[in-house]
């Protein structure tokens, strides 16, 4: 009986060794982390930088807008955040509430955000969420960043998308799944050189580089509408053990295994820099959801969809969710 059950043990534990070697997730030696988005996206990396500015070095935020814009009200969310219909965000009360926020430590002293870079970016043609939103980001950052790390692109023809200089996607001024735009236009690069500088060529990305992990493990509290699985591309000098830098990129509405597979994780244009720059790439992922937490579309939370008062803190459940993953991929 003894052997048996010391057999059932060795097995367990060789079994869970593997499974922790296959999730993807390391540890790995990690220098710093940064964050991107494309609308809810977009605003799911303003709450993780702002939430988490003493770990989060910086963002590049694709068609977002300022930290808790929506004030937790849909309605807010789609007429002052999106369309205007009810004017801009308002950037002062909002400032003012990020500090309340901090004092209260919902999230981190905002003086981590000063010497911090981002980059913000806007199509021209875009008509989900209007241009002037994300003016209204850079005007509240630069109650917190340095001036001169913030940097912007408003000019390109666009609409709602991550825009890309590839060919996959659709036409760049088209409104139109999977959201990834050919606009002759590189967003990760943009995003990535403002967050780190002159970068390296890119170069193809290794299929098997990208992994598929369950993401269960590391989903706390109910009602999420957090999706089972993510991917993460970890470039082979990572892998190896050598120090890389972890960038998090959090796709938009739309965009879930649902409704167009894993193609951001794959043609959002960050793997092929992220190969030759040492820069594991984690995309988390939601799921689509018409019962309680409402989520039709797949977004993640930036209204209140799963808590109302706490959503873009640090005691906001997506936001305890991917301050997890970076646990599990840096060890801290």
């Amino acid at each position: 009986m003894f052997k048996l059950l010391l057999a059932f043990l060795v097995a367990l534990a060789v079994f869970a060794s593997t499974f922790a070697s296959d999730s993807g997730l390391g540890p790995y030696k990690v220098s710093d982390v940064t964050v991107s988005g494309i609308s809810s996206g977009g605003y799911m990396a303003v709450q993780m930088h702002i939430s988490h500015s003493a770990i989060v070095n910086g963002s590049a935020v694709f068609a977002g807008g300022p930290f808790y814009c929506a004030e937790g009200d849909i309605l807010f969310a789609e007429n002052k955040c999106m369309k205007i219909i009810e004017g801009l965000p308002n950037v002062e009360g909002l400032v003012a509430l990020t500090r309340d926020d901090a004092t209260f430590g919902y999230i981190d002293p905002v003086s981590h955000l000063k010497d911090d870079r981002v980059y913000l970016f806007s199509g021209k043609a875009d008509t989900v969420v209007h241009p002037e939103v994300v003016h209204s980001l850079r005007t509240y950052y630069q109650h917190f960043v340095e001036t001169n790390n913030v940097v912007s692109d408003f000019n390109v023809d666009a609409e709602h998308c991550i825009p890309t200089d590839g060919t996959y996607g659709e036409e760049c001024a088209s409104l139109s799944s999977p959201y990834i735009g050919v606009c002759n236009f590189d967003g990760a690069y943009s995003g990535l050189k403002t967050l780190y500088g002159n970068l390296k060529p890119r170069v193809s990305p290794v299929g098997s580089n990208l992994i598929k992990f369950k993401q269960t493990p590391y989903i706390e509290g109910i009602e999420t509408s957090l999706a089972e699985y993510g991917y993460i591309y970890v470039p082979t000098a990572c892998a190896n053990g050598e120090t890389c830098r972890l960038h998090i990129s959090f796709h938009g509405c739309l965009q879930t295994e649902e409704d167009i597979g894993n193609a951001y994780a794959t043609n959002s244009g960050f793997n092929q820099w992220a190969e030759s720059n040492h820069m594991i790439v984690l995309y988390p992922y939601t799921k689509k959801s018409n019962e309680l937490p409402l989520n039709p579309k797949g977004c993640w939370d930036w209204w209140g969809y799963s808590d109302k008062l706490y959503y873009g803190t640090r005691l906001g459940k997506q936001i305890i969710f991917v301050r997890n993953l970076i646990k599990a991929i840096s060890g801290k």
